[in-house]
Order: structure tokens, then sequence, then C-alpha cells
């Protein structure tokens, strides 16, 4: 094979592997639509396939089923998550960059509500169901490193129980935009932002 025959199969190689990620992308997104509206349980393969504008089985050499492809949804919110947390504690004090890693989290799920949704099983129940142990830790994986990246900034700054501080947290924000998000919150004439930063000032 001369030097051009090698380039030119290069390529042909990287432009195919280009295709297969946007296809791939378009199968997660279209996959998200469906989950939104019916969840885990309520999905299929041939529903997602539809959405996609393809046919089922042009969705089985990338995923192997509607579980595969909803912990692709909830890797690629975890990965869009773990960006902004770095992105809003970058340059600033570790003091200064928990919060404002807290204050990502939070602002991240507030603007994408169904992500919240969908990262809390809240279609199929309180527990996690349909996903494997594989894929679940996965997930999980990915979700401790975005918590790290916070605990860290505690720990740095020399807070006392940065795990605790996370956890907590964590905790109040999720609860906050449940509430915020069935519109109970509304009963308390309070935002989620109002009583966010209230606890962040008492952390």
């Amino acid at each position: 094979m001369t030097s051009a025959q090698a380039t030119t199969t290069a390529n042909r190689k990287s432009r195919g592997a280009a295709l297969r990620d946007v296809r791939r992308s378009q199968l997660v997104e279209a996959a998200k639509t469906v989950f939104k509206a019916v969840g885990l349980e309520g999905a299929s393969m041939r529903v997602i396939a539809a959405e996609a504008g393809c046919s089922t089985g042009a969705i089985y050499p990338y995923f192997q089923g509607k579980e595969e492809l909803y912990a692709a949804v909830l890797a690629t919110s975890l990965e869009a998550l773990r960006d902004e947390v770095k992105k809003a504690a970058n340059d600033l004090q570790p003091e200064n960059a928990a919060q404002a890693g807290l204050w990502a989290i939070f602002d991240y799920y507030r603007t994408n509500p169904d992500d919240l949704t969908l990262g809390l099983y809240l279609f199929g129940g309180e527990q996690p169901a349909g996903l494997n142990s594989e894929l679940n830790h996965a997930l999980n994986t990915q979700l401790r490193d975005v918590f790290d990246l916070v605990e860290n900034s505690f720990r740095d700054a020399g807070a006392p129980d940065p795990a605790g501080k996370t956890a907590s947290a964590m905790a109040q924000a999720t609860g906050l935009l449940i509430l915020e998000q069935t519109g109970r919150l509304r009963l308390f004439q309070r935002t989620a932002s109002e009583l966010f930063a209230s606890f962040l000032k008492s952390l």
C-alpha cells in the first residue's frame, strides 16, 4: 500500500468513526425523548427506532437493548454535568470552588429537569430498576466523579467532614428541585434558589 492509499484509508476510517458517533448521538437523543415521555418500562426499541427515524435493527450495532440506551442517556447527562462543575470551579480558591461546584450542579438540574427525573428513576418508582449491576456501577462511578470535584474542594479548603457537606448539599438540592418541579414549593412561598442559597450559607 502506498502512502497516498494509506492516507485515503485512514481518512475513510476517520469519517466512518465520525458518522458512527453522530448516529449514536442521534439514537441517544431519540431514546431520551421516549424515556421522558413513557419511562424505561414503557419504552421499547421499536418506539425508539421510530423516534430516531430508523429500523429497529439499525440500533443493535450500537446498543443491545433499551437498558443500554437508558444508561447512555444518563451517562451523557453526567458527562455534561461534570463539565459544568469543572468550568464553574475553574481557577477559584478551594473554599469558593466547592460552593461554585454545588451551584453548578443545582443550576444544571434546574435547567435540565428531565435529566434529574431520569437520573432518579422517577418514572419507575423510588428504587433503581431495569439496569444491570454493570451499567449501574458505571453510572455510579461517573456520579461519584462529579461529587469528588466538590468534596475535594471542601477537603482542600480544610473544611471538616467534606463528604458529609457534599452529601448534605446534594440531598438539599435534590429535594428542593423535586419540590419545585412538582409545584409543592409554592406552598411555602419560596423558590428553590432562595432556600438553597440559605442552606449553603449555613454549610
